[in-house]
């Protein structure tokens, strides 16, 4: 866990708990369907989350809204930040990408947030994915 205030030098992502609970009441609210949306802040620091409409209405997978992503990009870049993530969820798991996550990773410079709905409640796990290669990253919350 890192200092509060302070931001990951190595590749993480550092979260409020604020907007964690936010993510994860958009995932909730769209259950048994996927969520999907943005996360974006300077440097690795989280500041807004975007919830954006699956317009595939899947289980099994999703597609952002394109107005409400162009909506989404464009607040950000006014305000100098960076994508940093796109999470979405697997309502019926599993807890990592799959291969349809994997082949679609456009952004590569983003990380993938995947919350899974597992007996214990949802859960949530980072993934750098790169080149269809897929590697864990930490999540610290501040």
């Amino acid at each position: 866990m890192s200092q509060a205030g302070t931001c990951p030098e190595q590749m993480a992502l550092e979260l409020t708990a604020a907007l964690v609970e936010q993510m994860r009441r958009h995932v909730i609210e769209a259950a048994p369907l996927e969520a999907c949306g943005m996360v974006a802040g300077p440097a690795g620091c989280a500041q807004r989350v975007y919830p954006i409409t699956n317009e595939l209405h899947s289980p099994v997978r999703y597609r952002m809204e394109p107005r409400q992503q162009l909506a989404a990009f464009e607040h950000i870049e006014e305000q100098g930040w960076e994508l940093l993530a796109i999470y979405h969820s697997h309502p019926n798991g599993p807890p990592v990408p799959s291969p349809t996550d994997i082949a679609e990773a456009y952004y590569p410079e983003a990380l993938h947030l995947i919350w899974c709905r597992l007996p214990a409640g949802w859960s949530l796990r980072a993934f750098d994915i790169q080149h269809a290669q897929v590697k864990e990253i930490p999540l610290r919350l501040r």
